[in-house]
């Protein structure tokens, strides 16, 4: 990937709001841990994005509607939720799996296929700008700014998740 050469003089951004917390999913996770430091830190107002590293193309455990419902009061309290890969290769495809769509309607964002490092700068920086709502930087974090991101139409398709969807290609 080769992008332009960038327009104008270099700056360097200092403000940068570093109010989020990541958390590397794990199975057997207490989502319990995870409520209360979402409440603890919306009441201090010390969490203003929380950061999922989920498997694979974005998935999390099915069967735990209550890790579902706990990122939708997160939402609700207006604190960013972003579901990123732990995987070095590919992207978090939302709206493939069920799970993905569970995700979607608490209102998590995708980090699409940014590194965590990528991801926690963007939110950060975005954060930092001071006037940009928690809508605006949830929209611009599917947005390219300097090549952090690949479009979705770029993007190869989603794996198949079964023999069955295999062998129909057949």
């Amino acid at each position: 990937l080769i992008l332009p050469p960038a327009r104008g003089v270099l700056r360097v951004h200092t403000r940068m709001d570093t109010r989020l917390l990541t958390i590397r999913l794990v199975p057997g996770f207490d989502d319990k841990i995870l409520r209360h430091m979402i409440r603890a830190g919306a009441e201090s107002g010390t969490l203003r994005a929380l950061v999922l590293q989920l498997y694979g193309t974005g998935n999390a455990p099915s069967v735990k509607e209550e890790f579902i419902e706990c990122l939708k009061e997160a939402t609700e309290l207006g604190i960013l939720v972003v579901a990123a890969t732990q995987c070095h290769i590919g992207s978090v495809m939302m709206g493939h799996y069920a799970t993905g769509r569970a995700l979607e309607r608490a209102g998590v964002v995708s980090s699409n296929d940014m590194t965590l490092e990528a991801t926690a700068c963007k939110i950060s920086y975005l954060m930092g700008r001071g006037d940009l709502s928690r809508d605006e930087i949830a929209d611009l974090m599917t947005v390219s700014m300097r090549g952090e991101v690949t479009h979705t139409d770029a993007l190869p398709p989603p794996p198949f998740s079964s023999a069955y969807q295999r062998g129909r290609l057949k």
